[in-house]
């Protein structure tokens, strides 16, 4: 009785696997990486100065952009180029060089950026001056807030 019982399940299981069939297909895995770019600021500090003579005075600004792509870097001041305490103003200027030369805002000129991943910024420099202003009036608060922007 157990012989005929085990192979009669014997006998189904091959009938079963030789009746058994497969289907296969496939899918698409799709990504899209949008530009991006990301801005790191540091501020630029004139500290102390004869207003006689004038100042100069620098910061770092680095722009990461994904691979690939492109864009400029522009600036903008809140206070059209003049930091202010209460009533009392203080004109700066900003550069794209140490010879205080070329201006950098958002109307006469822009840095170009070209996206080498976002892991490895471009470096860049802001070079400030203050000419001469024998009329500025003692100030320890001098501040104008000056807007980072990357169009790609």
């Amino acid at each position: 009785m157990k012989k005929i019982l085990l192979t009669t399940i014997i006998t189904s299981a091959l009938m079963a696997s030789a009746h058994a069939a497969t289907e296969t297909s496939t899918f698409e895995v799709t990504a899209e990486v949008a530009a991006s770019c990301q801005i790191t600021t540091n501020p630029l500090a004139f500290g102390a100065f004869d207003p006689s003579v004038g100042t100069t005075g620098s910061a770092a600004l680095d722009v990461a952009c994904t691979s690939g792509s492109t864009g400029t870097v522009t600036l903008a001041s809140a206070n059209t180029w003049s930091m202010i305490d209460g009533a009392n103003t203080l004109a700066y200027g900003l550069y794209t060089d140490s010879a205080h030369t070329t201006v950098w805002d958002s109307a006469t000129i822009g840095q170009s950026v070209t996206g080498a991943g976002l892991s490895t910024p471009t470096n860049f420099t802001v070079y400030g001056k203050i000419d001469a202003q024998p009329s500025a009036a003692v100030s320890a608060a001098y501040a104008d807030t000056v807007t980072v922007t990357v169009t790609y």
